[in-house]
């Protein structure tokens, strides 16, 4: 199914993992977001900088493309975008195999979109690496009806399997990760077709979502029911309800704040890797990339392990250790 597992690692602040942490899961890769291309008074500019990475694991850097940022760009401006951002990355620390975009193009700007991922790739060849990947991000939608939403001009995919659902609606169950809505999206023959080799990418986060007189409120990230012990609340069937004001990641929550705890359930992530299995079948240089690396319990470290073998993306131990 998989030849090799990697994980992403999606903060900008703080220390990557070194090697040694990636060992226990047979992982070598991080897919490292180094930045993200915003819309500014003057145009496109980066934001959320990385300030260093320093690692031994092999380390692939990924841009963060907003729409925003592309619209009512010309020629002129694609090709100066592109140069920024290959500076920039360059600056951080050079890619040696492949560079990722990230962006969730629309219909007004998948020909910028596109030519942006077609000027960095000319600017790699110019700089003497002609052999450098190019990748790019593609949603549940995007490979379903790759037909009408396109195809972006690059070397491979990375398929995100995860926020599906529809997070500011508080009759969903699960936005980051559901089964049998992603499988809405993978059973089909567009699946097979996908003309471009395509990692997957999976779940592994959670956070918490929290409704004011049934209105989104907040995304309050790394909370689940531990985080929840000793505070004023009460379970209203599968959700939580607060019945005192309190402050949590920065937030405030008033009385009465519905909170839906949300996270990636292991045995949902395996049924889809089955279908996909089928779907797809073997290819010799797929990645398994779980979004994203967290120092975890034994739990939940197990899961990912067992994610990672299943899948045939774990590297023997003699492997990782090169």
């Amino acid at each position: 199914m998989a030849s090799e597992g990697a994980f992403y690692f999606w903060k900008v602040q703080g220390e990557l993992p070194q090697g040694s942490d990636l060992k226990p899961y047979g992982v070598k890769r991080l897919y490292v977001r180094y930045f993200d291309v915003v819309d500014g008074p003057d145009g496109p500019r980066p934001v959320g900088i990385r300030k260093s990475v320093d690692t031994d694991a092999h380390v692939i850097p990924v841009v963060y493309v907003t729409v925003a940022s592309l619209k009512d760009l010309d020629r002129a401006g694609i090709d100066a975008l592109a140069s920024n951002i290959w500076s920039l990355v360059q600056k951080l620390g050079p890619p040696e195999s492949e560079i990722q975009l990230d962006c969730d193009w629309t219909p007004t700007t998948r020909l910028a979109y596109f030519s942006l991922l077609e000027s960095i790739k000319r600017l790699a060849i110019k700089n003497g690496q002609p052999e450098l990947s190019i990748s790019s991000t593609i949603r549940l939608h995007q490979l379903k009806y790759f037909r009408s939403t396109g195809v972006p001009p690059v070397d491979r995919g990375a398929l995100m399997i995860y926020n599906m659902g529809d997070l500011a609606d508080p009759a969903e169950s699960n936005s980051i990760f559901r089964a049998d809505l992603a499988l809405r999206y993978l059973d089909g023959d567009w699946t097979g077709e996908y003309p471009l080799p395509l990692d997957l990418a999976l779940p592994d986060f959670h956070w918490a979502v929290t409704f004011v007189h049934g209105s989104f409120h907040a995304l309050i990230h790394d909370i689940d029911s531990e985080n929840l012990k000793g505070l004023p609340v009460t379970r209203q069937k599968d959700n939580y309800l607060f019945q005192e004001s309190v402050v949590m990641d920065g937030r405030r929550l008033p009385r009465g704040t519905e909170m839906r705890l949300e996270r990636a359930d292991p045995c949902q992530r395996l049924q889809v890797l089955e279908v996909l299995a089928a779907r797809l079948g073997t290819h010799q240089e797929r990645r398994l990339i779980v979004f994203d690396f967290q120092y975890q319990s034994d739990t939940e470290k197990k899961d990912l392990i067992d994610l990672f073998r299943i899948s045939g993306a774990s590297c023997s131990h003699a492997s990782c250790s090169d």
